[in-house]
């Protein structure tokens, strides 16, 4: 894991550099506006009561809350924000931009996001990638940014823990200086062949872009038994930072995965990421 440390003290370092506070529009990427998913809509076909709530506000006539799958943690994570009136009905004409900043305090930085989503019936999603938990003392934390109608601003705090294990890992490359890395893998999976996909984003200063054009090889290993795994595939592009490949898991227990980034043939990554996986 000597990596993975250093590789945290980098992105440390990296961002302590940027002493910047960031606007609604000027954080991280640019504002994300709303985009309609034909292939991911309709609040009729979502169970919003298998989600947990995160946060909620209350407005004259509209009430606006933040919900997620589980608690959210350092990694790339899926945000569902809800626009109701005051009855509980949902409220379907709702036009939403939105923003994450992490609030340290002194200085404010921001992460990488994707666009919103319209599901429908006043439900919307938001992609994040957390690239570091809240720390004690260090201001106020992830904050969520919104702008309801283009007249109404909002803000959540947004409890972000530390991922267990490591989720969103940063590595030095060889032409894009520090990129995010995150495997979008649970911490638990079952045995046999199934996808293994990533998100890259690289970061710029200010900007959290999404990088296309790379491959992610991967090596899952099983430390106890000695061995790894056949029929494996490296994960390739498929555009907007992400990336999708195989990954075969031949007997249950603790795995991990080795991962390297490489671009042209060439290996660019500066180190081996690891992210650990349990095998049930």
């Amino acid at each position: 894991m000597k990596s993975v440390y250093f590789g945290k003290v980098s992105m440390l370092l990296g961002i302590a550099s940027m002493a910047l506070v960031y606007s609604l529009t000027g954080c991280g990427n640019n504002t994300q506006t709303q985009q309609k998913n034909p292939a991911d809509t309709a609040g009729n076909a979502f169970d919003i009561s298998t989600l947990t709530k995160i946060t909620d506000t209350t407005l004259t006539d509209n009430k606006v809350s933040v919900f997620a799958q589980d608690s959210l943690t350092s990694k790339n994570e899926t945000i569902y924000i809800q626009f109701t009136d005051l009855e509980g009905s949902p409220v379907t004409n709702a036009h939403l931009d939105y923003d994450v900043i992490m609030d340290m305090g002194m200085m404010s930085h921001g992460g990488p996001y994707y666009p919103l989503i319209d599901l429908g019936n006043g439900l919307f999603k938001a992609e994040v990638v957390f690239i570091m938990a809240n720390m004690d003392d260090m201001g106020e934390g992830w904050m969520l940014h919104a702008v309801l109608n283009k007249k109404d601003s909002l803000s959540f705090l947004l409890p972000v823990s530390e991922a267990k294990p490591a989720r969103t890992i940063p590595v030095g490359t060889k032409d894009d200086s520090q990129v995010f890395v995150s495997l979008l893998l649970p911490a638990e999976v079952k045995t046999g062949s199934q996808p293994i996909d990533f998100t890259l984003h690289k970061m710029d200063h200010n900007l959290f872009s999404v990088l296309d054009g790379y491959t992610v090889e991967i090596e899952p290993f099983m430390p106890d038994m000695g061995h790894g795994s056949p029929n494996n595939k490296t994960a390739t592009t498929k555009g907007n930072g992400r990336y999708s490949g195989m990954v075969n898991f031949t007997m249950k227990g603790h795995w991990k995965i080795k991962v390297n980034l490489f671009k042209g043939g060439e290996k660019v990554s500066q180190e081996e990421l690891v992210f650990p996986v349990e095998v049930r």
